[in-house]
Protein backbone atom coordinates (compact mmCIF):
# COMPACT_ATOMS: atom_id res chain seq x y z
CA UNK A 1 0.00 0.00 0.00
CA UNK A 2 1.16 3.41 -0.83
CA UNK A 3 2.54 5.61 1.82
CA UNK A 4 0.06 8.37 2.80
CA UNK A 5 1.41 12.00 0.88
CA UNK A 6 1.03 15.44 2.60
CA UNK A 7 0.77 18.20 0.37
CA UNK A 8 0.92 22.10 1.93
CA UNK A 9 1.15 25.35 0.68
CA UNK A 10 0.19 28.74 2.12
CA UNK A 11 -2.56 29.36 0.19
CA UNK A 12 -5.63 27.20 -0.22
CA UNK A 13 -6.18 24.47 -2.18
CA UNK A 14 -7.40 26.15 -5.56
CA UNK A 15 -4.84 28.97 -4.91
CA UNK A 16 -1.46 27.17 -5.01
CA UNK A 17 -1.76 25.84 -8.87
CA UNK A 18 1.18 23.29 -8.95
CA UNK A 19 0.05 22.01 -5.64
CA UNK A 20 -3.61 21.79 -6.88
CA UNK A 21 -2.39 20.42 -10.20
CA UNK A 22 -0.43 17.49 -8.55
CA UNK A 23 -2.94 17.11 -5.69
CA UNK A 24 -5.77 16.21 -8.14
CA UNK A 25 -3.99 13.69 -10.65
CA UNK A 26 -2.54 12.15 -7.44
CA UNK A 27 -5.00 8.65 -6.80
CA UNK A 28 -2.71 7.74 -3.65
CA UNK A 29 -3.48 7.90 -0.09
CA UNK A 30 -2.85 12.05 0.50
CA UNK A 31 -3.96 14.87 2.84
CA UNK A 32 -3.72 18.74 2.48
CA UNK A 33 -3.22 21.21 4.77
CA UNK A 34 -2.79 25.22 4.35
CA UNK A 35 0.35 26.55 6.58
CA UNK A 36 3.33 28.64 5.41
CA UNK A 37 6.93 27.80 6.67
CA UNK A 38 5.91 24.60 8.04
CA UNK A 39 6.95 22.29 10.64
CA UNK A 40 6.51 19.01 9.20
CA UNK A 41 8.34 16.45 12.30
CA UNK A 42 5.02 16.24 14.31
CA UNK A 43 3.68 14.78 11.01
CA UNK A 44 3.45 10.81 10.52
CA UNK A 45 3.05 10.95 6.45
CA UNK A 46 6.87 9.92 4.94
CA UNK A 47 6.16 12.16 1.75
CA UNK A 48 5.36 15.62 2.02
CA UNK A 49 4.64 17.97 -1.17
CA UNK A 50 5.02 21.57 -0.60
CA UNK A 51 5.25 25.06 -2.24
CA UNK A 52 6.89 26.39 1.46
CA UNK A 53 9.87 26.77 3.10
CA UNK A 54 10.37 23.96 5.86
CA UNK A 55 11.54 24.57 9.31
CA UNK A 56 12.05 20.90 11.32
CA UNK A 57 11.33 17.04 9.60
CA UNK A 58 11.97 13.72 10.98
CA UNK A 59 15.32 11.69 9.37
CA UNK A 60 12.96 9.36 7.67
CA UNK A 61 10.50 11.75 5.60
CA UNK A 62 11.05 12.75 2.16
CA UNK A 63 10.46 16.32 1.81
CA UNK A 64 9.47 17.29 -2.42
CA UNK A 65 9.69 20.89 -2.82
CA UNK A 66 8.18 22.27 -6.17
CA UNK A 67 10.07 25.59 -7.39
CA UNK A 68 8.17 29.39 -6.90
CA UNK A 69 7.82 31.27 -10.26
CA UNK A 70 8.85 29.45 -12.73
CA UNK A 71 12.62 28.40 -12.13
CA UNK A 72 12.68 29.11 -8.25
CA UNK A 73 12.95 32.98 -8.64
CA UNK A 74 10.56 34.09 -11.11
CA UNK A 75 12.35 36.48 -13.94
CA UNK A 76 14.57 37.95 -11.41
CA UNK A 77 18.04 37.17 -9.64
CA UNK A 78 16.78 36.28 -5.88
CA UNK A 79 20.22 34.66 -5.31
CA UNK A 80 21.80 38.20 -5.86
CA UNK A 81 19.46 40.06 -4.64
CA UNK A 82 17.20 40.21 -2.04
CA UNK A 83 16.57 36.58 -1.39
CA UNK A 84 13.42 34.97 -1.87
CA UNK A 85 14.47 31.96 0.09
CA UNK A 86 15.62 32.68 4.10
CA UNK A 87 18.89 31.26 5.46
CA UNK A 88 18.59 27.67 5.98
CA UNK A 89 15.02 27.04 5.13
CA UNK A 90 15.55 24.94 2.37
CA UNK A 91 18.42 22.72 3.75
CA UNK A 92 15.94 20.31 4.63
CA UNK A 93 14.59 19.69 1.43
CA UNK A 94 15.63 16.63 -0.58
CA UNK A 95 14.02 17.40 -3.55
CA UNK A 96 13.45 20.67 -5.51
CA UNK A 97 11.57 20.67 -8.84
CA UNK A 98 12.33 23.43 -11.74
CA UNK A 99 11.13 23.82 -14.99
CA UNK A 100 14.01 22.99 -17.04
CA UNK A 101 17.30 22.35 -16.92
CA UNK A 102 18.48 25.85 -16.98
CA UNK A 103 16.47 26.27 -13.51
CA UNK A 104 19.11 23.46 -11.85
CA UNK A 105 21.55 26.13 -10.93
CA UNK A 106 19.19 28.49 -10.84
CA UNK A 107 17.41 26.60 -7.86
CA UNK A 108 20.65 25.10 -6.74
CA UNK A 109 22.26 28.69 -6.39
CA UNK A 110 18.98 30.31 -4.51
CA UNK A 111 17.96 27.50 -2.65
CA UNK A 112 21.57 27.17 -1.46
CA UNK A 113 21.16 22.99 -1.73
CA UNK A 114 23.32 20.71 -4.68
CA UNK A 115 22.27 20.89 -7.90
CA UNK A 116 21.68 16.73 -8.13
CA UNK A 117 18.88 17.35 -5.60
CA UNK A 118 17.33 19.63 -8.51
CA UNK A 119 15.05 17.68 -10.76
CA UNK A 120 14.16 19.02 -14.20
CA UNK A 121 10.64 17.84 -14.22
CA UNK A 122 8.86 20.79 -15.07
CA UNK A 123 6.14 22.54 -13.66
CA UNK A 124 2.86 21.01 -13.17
CA UNK A 125 0.60 24.17 -13.17
CA UNK A 126 1.73 24.19 -17.09
CA UNK A 127 0.21 21.15 -18.27
CA UNK A 128 -3.45 22.72 -18.60
CA UNK A 129 -1.69 25.21 -21.26
CA UNK A 130 -1.62 22.80 -24.03
CA UNK A 131 -3.91 21.48 -26.48
CA UNK A 132 -6.01 24.35 -26.00
CA UNK A 133 -6.83 27.33 -28.67
CA UNK A 134 -8.34 30.97 -28.23
CA UNK A 135 -12.02 30.70 -26.94
CA UNK A 136 -10.56 27.54 -23.94
CA UNK A 137 -10.94 30.99 -21.63
CA UNK A 138 -14.74 31.75 -22.20
CA UNK A 139 -13.80 35.44 -21.91
CA UNK A 140 -14.85 38.63 -23.82
CA UNK A 141 -11.25 38.37 -25.54
CA UNK A 142 -12.10 35.52 -28.10
CA UNK A 143 -14.71 37.42 -29.49
CA UNK A 144 -12.25 39.87 -30.98
CA UNK A 145 -9.93 39.65 -33.58
CA UNK A 146 -6.88 41.38 -31.80
CA UNK A 147 -7.33 40.61 -27.99
CA UNK A 148 -4.20 42.20 -25.96
CA UNK A 149 -4.29 41.62 -21.94
CA UNK A 150 -1.88 43.80 -20.13
CA UNK A 151 -0.62 42.21 -16.52
CA UNK A 152 2.16 44.79 -15.01
CA UNK A 153 3.54 43.17 -12.03
CA UNK A 154 3.46 44.30 -8.43
CA UNK A 155 5.61 47.22 -8.01
CA UNK A 156 4.57 49.20 -4.79
CA UNK A 157 7.47 47.62 -2.85
CA UNK A 158 11.04 48.74 -5.23
CA UNK A 159 10.56 52.27 -6.07
CA UNK A 160 8.55 51.68 -9.17
CA UNK A 161 4.86 53.03 -9.48
CA UNK A 162 3.08 51.07 -12.28
CA UNK A 163 2.86 53.08 -15.12
CA UNK A 164 0.84 55.84 -15.82
CA UNK A 165 -0.61 54.76 -18.83
CA UNK A 166 -3.03 57.10 -20.85
CA UNK A 167 -6.29 54.63 -21.21
CA UNK A 168 -8.06 56.75 -22.90
CA UNK A 169 -6.11 58.02 -25.85
CA UNK A 170 -5.48 54.11 -26.11
CA UNK A 171 -9.21 53.22 -26.57
CA UNK A 172 -9.26 56.33 -28.90
CA UNK A 173 -6.73 54.82 -31.00
CA UNK A 174 -8.40 51.34 -31.33
CA UNK A 175 -10.52 49.63 -33.99
CA UNK A 176 -14.20 48.26 -33.19
CA UNK A 177 -12.72 44.51 -33.18
CA UNK A 178 -9.66 45.04 -30.78
CA UNK A 179 -10.05 44.96 -27.11
CA UNK A 180 -7.62 45.37 -24.32
CA UNK A 181 -7.95 43.84 -20.84
CA UNK A 182 -6.01 45.01 -17.74
CA UNK A 183 -5.05 42.59 -15.46
CA UNK A 184 -3.79 44.09 -12.08
CA UNK A 185 -1.33 41.88 -9.93
CA UNK A 186 -3.66 40.42 -6.52
CA UNK A 187 -1.41 42.91 -4.32
CA UNK A 188 -2.05 45.46 -6.12
CA UNK A 189 -5.47 46.35 -4.69
CA UNK A 190 -6.43 49.79 -6.31
CA UNK A 191 -7.61 49.73 -9.82
CA UNK A 192 -5.41 51.00 -12.61
CA UNK A 193 -8.10 52.55 -14.34
CA UNK A 194 -10.63 55.09 -13.58
CA UNK A 195 -13.36 53.49 -15.55
CA UNK A 196 -13.68 50.85 -18.15
CA UNK A 197 -13.56 52.33 -21.95
CA UNK A 198 -15.18 51.07 -24.87
CA UNK A 199 -11.99 48.98 -26.40
CA UNK A 200 -10.31 48.81 -22.92
CA UNK A 201 -11.20 46.96 -19.65
CA UNK A 202 -10.16 46.33 -16.34
CA UNK A 203 -10.75 43.14 -14.38
CA UNK A 204 -10.55 42.19 -10.74
CA UNK A 205 -7.04 41.13 -9.05
CA UNK A 206 -8.38 37.97 -7.90
CA UNK A 207 -9.87 36.71 -11.24
CA UNK A 208 -7.25 33.50 -12.78
CA UNK A 209 -4.86 34.98 -15.33
CA UNK A 210 -5.03 31.70 -17.50
CA UNK A 211 -8.35 32.27 -18.89
CA UNK A 212 -7.30 35.52 -20.00
CA UNK A 213 -4.08 34.25 -21.59
CA UNK A 214 -6.03 31.10 -23.60
CA UNK A 215 -8.15 34.12 -25.10
CA UNK A 216 -5.82 37.03 -26.07
CA UNK A 217 -3.55 37.23 -29.39
CA UNK A 218 -0.53 39.02 -27.35
CA UNK A 219 0.43 39.56 -23.74
CA UNK A 220 1.78 43.27 -22.61
CA UNK A 221 3.70 42.42 -19.39
CA UNK A 222 7.10 43.81 -17.72
CA UNK A 223 8.78 42.02 -14.68
CA UNK A 224 6.29 39.21 -14.01
CA UNK A 225 6.80 35.38 -14.66
CA UNK A 226 3.46 34.84 -16.93
CA UNK A 227 5.76 35.98 -19.79
CA UNK A 228 7.03 32.60 -20.02
CA UNK A 229 2.80 31.67 -19.42
CA UNK A 230 1.87 33.14 -22.35
CA UNK A 231 4.83 32.05 -24.31
CA UNK A 232 3.95 27.99 -23.19
CA UNK A 233 1.16 28.68 -24.76
CA UNK A 234 1.99 30.85 -28.18
CA UNK A 235 1.19 34.10 -26.82
CA UNK A 236 3.80 37.20 -28.45
CA UNK A 237 4.59 39.68 -26.23
CA UNK A 238 5.08 42.86 -25.39
CA UNK A 239 7.51 43.83 -22.93
CA UNK A 240 6.85 47.19 -20.52
CA UNK A 241 10.33 48.56 -19.64
CA UNK A 242 8.53 51.61 -17.89
CA UNK A 243 10.77 52.48 -14.68
CA UNK A 244 12.99 48.82 -15.21
CA UNK A 245 16.11 50.65 -13.82
CA UNK A 246 14.97 50.90 -10.10
CA UNK A 247 13.71 47.61 -9.96
CA UNK A 248 16.30 45.82 -11.82
CA UNK A 249 18.71 47.40 -9.26
CA UNK A 250 16.39 46.09 -6.35
CA UNK A 251 15.72 42.48 -7.63
CA UNK A 252 18.04 41.49 -10.71
CA UNK A 253 17.42 39.72 -13.41
CA UNK A 254 18.66 35.73 -14.55
CA UNK A 255 19.50 37.13 -17.95
CA UNK A 256 19.57 40.52 -19.45
CA UNK A 257 15.82 42.51 -19.84
CA UNK A 258 14.34 43.14 -22.19
CA UNK A 259 16.46 41.80 -24.45
CA UNK A 260 16.89 38.11 -23.80
CA UNK A 261 12.97 37.98 -23.15
CA UNK A 262 11.41 39.48 -25.72
CA UNK A 263 11.79 40.97 -29.44
CA UNK A 264 9.44 43.51 -28.54
CA UNK A 265 9.84 46.05 -25.56
CA UNK A 266 8.84 49.72 -24.86
CA UNK A 267 8.42 52.07 -22.02
CA UNK A 268 4.57 52.78 -22.55
CA UNK A 269 3.73 56.16 -20.48
CA UNK A 270 4.07 58.92 -23.34
CA UNK A 271 4.61 56.26 -26.17
CA UNK A 272 0.67 54.81 -25.94
CA UNK A 273 0.74 54.99 -29.82
CA UNK A 274 3.82 53.05 -30.43
CA UNK A 275 2.91 50.68 -27.61
CA UNK A 276 -0.18 49.65 -29.94
CA UNK A 277 1.94 49.47 -33.04
CA UNK A 278 3.65 46.99 -31.42
CA UNK A 279 0.87 45.10 -29.93
CA UNK A 280 -0.63 45.36 -33.43
CA UNK A 281 2.66 44.03 -34.83
CA UNK A 282 3.05 40.77 -32.57
CA UNK A 283 -0.48 39.89 -33.44
CA UNK A 284 -0.16 40.00 -36.80
CA UNK A 285 3.71 38.29 -36.30
CA UNK A 286 3.64 35.89 -33.41
CA UNK A 287 6.70 34.92 -31.47
CA UNK A 288 9.82 35.25 -32.57
CA UNK A 289 13.38 33.47 -32.61
CA UNK A 290 13.91 35.39 -29.25
CA UNK A 291 11.01 34.37 -27.59
CA UNK A 292 11.25 30.55 -28.48
CA UNK A 293 14.59 31.00 -27.23
CA UNK A 294 13.78 32.18 -23.85
CA UNK A 295 10.86 29.53 -23.16
CA UNK A 296 13.70 26.67 -24.69
CA UNK A 297 16.06 28.09 -22.03
CA UNK A 298 14.05 28.54 -19.01
CA UNK A 299 10.96 26.31 -19.08
CA UNK A 300 12.43 22.94 -21.73
CA UNK A 301 10.44 20.54 -19.21
CA UNK A 302 7.14 22.69 -19.83
CA UNK A 303 6.24 20.22 -22.32
CA UNK A 304 2.43 19.20 -21.09
CA UNK A 305 3.66 16.20 -18.79
CA UNK A 306 5.17 17.85 -15.82
CA UNK A 307 1.92 16.28 -13.61
CA UNK A 308 2.68 12.90 -15.02
CA UNK A 309 6.11 13.12 -13.85
CA UNK A 310 6.22 13.98 -10.44
CA UNK A 311 3.98 11.94 -9.62
CA UNK A 312 5.60 9.02 -10.95
CA UNK A 313 8.78 10.07 -8.78
CA UNK A 314 6.94 10.33 -5.82
CA UNK A 315 5.18 6.88 -6.57
CA UNK A 316 8.72 5.67 -6.81
CA UNK A 317 9.43 7.46 -3.18
CA UNK A 318 6.38 6.16 -1.76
Amino acid sequence: MSKEVFFNSARPLGRCENITSVWYAYDGPKRFAVGGYIDVSHRYENIIITDEFVRNKRDEQVIVMIAHGITGGKLYGNDQKQGQFLPGTCELVDYYIVSGDAGIPIGASAAGIPEERCLPLGMPRTDAYFGHDKGWGNTIMAKRNRAYLYVPTFRSAYNCPTPKINYRLLDSLMEFDEILIVKRHYNQRAPLMEEDLVHVWEVGCYEPSARYLFDCDVLATDFSSILFDGYLMGKPSVLTADAKDPYLEERGMYYRYPDEYGSRSIAVAGNEERFLTLLREAADNGMQETERACIERVASACDGHAIERLIKFVKELA
